[in-house]
């Protein structure tokens, strides 16, 4: 409507003439006030713009926000990450003291090693997920930080495990709420190859064992919604193994196979399930 001012003008500036006295003069305030008319129309023609679309004219641009279906869907799907930390041994030749059963308590925390590793995790539920993981984890001991030991053994081993389970989620107090917490069990099989060091190698011996073992790893973790993106979390797992060979020695009067843990740090990138529904 802005643009008819300025229309109506040119088109009385071209078919109307100026308006002579019977002097032969022309009308000088008719021209005057057809000229200051027609800059008003040409400086409004050329001067409009239209509405911005984005936002309600006098208003201010609201934030996005996520609806409630957009929530829903980021709750499933994948989670494809890494994870670094430490890694633990609980044998024969670790612990702190002379004649002990393999606990998180008799750790040999001065012989803590490095631990990393690649993970996939899908989400298909709100209280179910299963992971697939590839874990590397260098394990020693050494009987001179137990108290009242005397053979003196050392051992070093390195751990390559391969793992699937399945998570079980405690419920949240709402949807926006960024912190999961977990829980979880399931099957592994790892490679590994102890080197264990006695005072006279001559006169020991060295029994014989596969380098192929089950595990059962167990744990609990919890990870924080940094963004739709990224999610970061903090896991401490234990392996239930079968055997008393981690560090590549056994006693018969040993009073549990051996095993070891792993405690991470992970850092997981996160695609939505944007098709399947439960």
């Amino acid at each position: 409507m802005r643009l008819l001012p300025g229309i109506f003008i040119i088109f009385v500036f071209i078919f109307i003439t100026p308006i002579e006295t019977e002097a032969g003069e022309i009308n000088s305030d008719f021209d005057f006030t057809l000229n200051s008319d027609l800059n008003n129309g040409m400086n409004d023609l050329f001067s409009y713009r239209p509405p911005s679309r984005s936002r309600q004219p006098g208003g201010t641009r609201r934030p996005l926000q996520l609806s409630r279906r957009d929530l829903w869907m980021l709750r499933y799907g994948w989670d494809i990450g890494i994870n670094i930390g430490t890694s633990h041994s609980l044998t024969d030749v670790s612990g702190t003291s002379l004649d002990q059963r393999p606990s998180f308590l008799n750790t040999q925390w001065s012989t803590t090693s490095i631990n990393a590793g690649v993970f996939g995790r899908y989400k298909f539920h709100e209280f179910f997920a299963v992971r697939a993981a590839f874990n590397y984890g260098k394990i020693h001991g050494a009987d001179s930080l137990a108290s009242g030991r005397t053979r003196n053994f050392y051992f070093r081993n390195n751990i390559l495990e391969f793992a699937v389970m399945g998570e079980v989620y405690a419920p949240k107090p709402h949807m926006r709420f960024p912190l999961d917490v977990y829980a979880y069990l399931g099957l592994a099989g790892f490679y590994h190859n102890p080197e264990l060091t006695v005072p006279n190698p001559d006169n020991f011996q060295f029994d014989d064992f596969s380098n192929f073992q089950p595990a059962i790893p167990m744990g609990i973790g919890a990870y924080y919604i940094i963004s739709n993106d990224f999610r970061i979390g903090y896991e401490i797992g234990w392996r239930k193994t079968f055997f008393d060979y981690l560090d590549g020695f056994t006693r018969p009067w040993s009073k549990g196979n051996d095993s070891y843990y792993f405690s991470t740090i992970k850092l997981s990138y996160f695609i939505p399930d944007m098709v399947r529904r439960w």
